[in-house]
């Protein structure tokens, strides 16, 4: 299964989150089972997005992003201090693969959106 993890800024429109999930599908090459994202991101474009591309969207709380800490390859100060891991994009993606998924896709960011994917 492939999720795609997604943290964004509070002033991402739909359209770039949309586009960033796009081209996350192009680069993983594979189909998207689902969106992952931290309890904390507050973002009501994501829902939207979700609903654009018929696409589940589940939230994580921080035990789950940091149960996946040890796998997150990008690291950002800031983020880290806020959320408790380097990446929300890459944890959230993680988290929503389940046990045992790996990054096939590692963090990039564009419009204010940031993405990863996760698969098992």
């Amino acid at each position: 299964m492939s999720a795609v993890g997604l943290g964004c800024s509070s002033q991402a429109s739909v359209a770039a989150i949309v586009a960033a999930l796009r081209e996350a599908r192009a680069r993983a090459a594979c189909e998207i089972a689902s969106l992952h994202t931290g309890a904390d991101v507050r973002s009501t474009a994501l829902e939207a997005a979700a609903a654009e591309l018929g696409l589940p969207l589940t939230r994580h709380d921080s035990a789950a992003l940091s149960a996946t800490a040890d796998r997150v390859v990008s690291r950002s100060p800031r983020v880290e201090a806020k959320f408790g891991v380097g990446s929300v994009a890459e944890a959230a993606a993680l988290a929503g693969a389940g046990p045992g998924a790996r990054l096939i896709v590692a963090k990039f960011s564009a419009e204010g959106v940031s993405c990863a994917v996760a698969s098992t």
